[in-house]
């Protein structure tokens, strides 16, 4: 036998207890005993074919379908773990995650962890909240936090420690094809009401160091660009340290200080993000602005060529060359432009040369004028009734005035007077160039004089 457990052995048997310590030791040590070979038995016949069968799938499953485990990706787990005695939970190894495309043609992007540790919380779980623990290695760093949730709302709370981005596929494709190298840290502190993320509130903190874009192979493409559809090698360009905040209200993600400053160049990154479930689905509205130093641009030709073909399309008031990105953020929009998009405003950044916009001019009040109030003209006065033994005829109107038989200026023979008795004549109306126009069948009197009766005519002799 091993001398430290003989050495062990004598010490246990070298303590005294009492009939009553020995009393309670064995109504104790039998239910602990009990318990202890019921775990054990429960450790080794646990199917973990099965249950990793089980967990992938809970895994894989999509964000929509209700399960708590769900992130939408496709998973692999190489080998798991229980753990008992350290904490109920499990321990996953050469976990393989691929991203399911909704474009067809794009290939998925594919993430390797190293190892995951999983840990569920027992009274969380009594009481109707579930909860885990976890900690994963992958990519050089390290993920740790915790995430608790029910059907009405979700937590989580993740901290970044150190990833490295080297070679990832995923953030290649969204920066146009180009490698991105940098050292991530952060902090997620997200709760998700009726668990949809058009409802999530929170915040994230994000700091990269030591941040670069190309390494001079690979190609930046920008579909809708005439110029860049084709692709241009992109040299290696250092951005330095990239600090900002992405903060979540009600379903928008906004971005607030995302800038980067180094002596090649500078770039802002304003926008927001509307969330929806699955997350590649989410609509992204924002704005890059990108600056290249003088130095830069003279040491790298490409840079120079590509800034000279943005020009007339990106190139903005301030120096900066703008980039629209807009779309789902599994297949994102690119489009040169001196605009952002709409409902994205911009910050000026220190150093920038902004055009002033022209002042804009009041238009002058314009004044009414009232119409000219001319009165309108009065009715001309009818002609007078004949009475008694003469009647007075109208003066024809540019006519001479004179017995019957005169003709007008138009030429008209004359009307014959008619004879009235007691050997009066009233003379016939003047001529008229136009239609002849009726007699009214009635005169009334004006001034309420009374209208005599006009007498009749008597039969001519045949």
């Amino acid at each position: 036998m091993n001398p430290r457990v003989e050495a062990l052995v004598d010490r246990l048997r070298a303590i005294e207890l009492t009939e009553r310590q020995r009393r309670i030791l064995v109504y104790a040590g039998y239910p602990l005993f009990a318990l202890f070979v019921a775990l054990l038995a429960f450790y080794w016949s646990v199917p973990r074919e099965r249950v990793k069968d089980r967990l992938e799938t809970a895994l894989s499953a999509d964000v929509t379908s209700g399960q708590p485990l769900a992130i939408g990706m496709d998973v692999e787990i190489g080998d798991l773990s229980l753990r008992l005695f350290t904490g109920l939970g499990f321990k996953a190894t050469d976990i393989v995650l691929r991203t399911r495309p909704l474009t067809p043609g794009e290939k998925p992007a594919r993430y390797i962890i190293d190892d995951v540790r999983v840990r569920l919380g027992l009274f969380s779980t009594i009481f109707g909240r579930p909860s885990y623990s976890f900690l994963a290695h992958a990519l050089s760093g390290s993920v740790e936090g915790r995430v608790s949730g029910n059907n009405d709302e979700s937590k989580a709370e993740v901290e970044i420690r150190k990833l490295v981005l080297n070679g990832v596929p995923g953030i290649q494709q969204s920066f146009g094809g180009l490698p991105v190298d940098g050292t991530v840290s952060g902090k997620l502190d997200v709760s998700v009401p009726k668990n949809l993320l058009a409802n999530a509130n929170g915040t994230i903190d994000v700091d990269i160091d030591d941040v670069a874009v190309g390494d001079g192979k690979a190609k930046l493409t920008v579909p809708n660009d005439p110029f860049l559809a084709a692709g241009v090698t992109f040299p290696r360009v250092k951005l330095g340290k990239l600090a900002g905040q992405i903060i979540m209200e009600k379903g928008r993600a906004r971005f607030e200080g995302v800038r980067v400053h180094s002596a090649d160049a500078d770039a802002t990154l304003d926008g927001y993000v509307e969330l929806h479930d699955p997350i590649g689905m989410s609509q992204i509205h924002a704005y890059l602005k990108f600056r290249p130093s003088e130095a830069l641009v003279k040491r790298e030709a490409t840079v120079e060529l590509m800034t000279n073909a943005l020009a007339g399309t990106a190139k903005r008031s301030d120096g900066y060359l703008g980039m629209q990105m807009t779309g789902p953020l599994s297949a994102m929009f690119f489009l040169p432009s001196k605009d952002p998009p709409f409902g994205v405003t911009t910050r000026s950044e220190p150093g920038a040369t902004a055009t002033p916009p022209p002042p804009v001019t009041a238009p002058a009040p314009t004044q009414f004028v009232p119409p000219p109030n001319n009165p309108s003209p009065p009715p001309p006065e009818p002609a007078p009734l004949a009475t008694g033994n003469s009647a007075v005829p109208p003066p024809p109107s540019g006519a001479a005035a004179g017995s019957s038989g005169t003709a007008g200026p138009s030429g008209a023979s004359p009307q014959p007077a008619i004879p009235q008795p007691g050997g009066t004549e009233i003379a016939a109306p003047p001529p008229s160039n136009g239609p002849p126009i009726a007699a009214p069948p009635t005169v009334r009197a004006l001034r309420g004089e009374p209208q005599p009766e006009p007498p009749q005519q008597p039969a001519r002799p045949e």
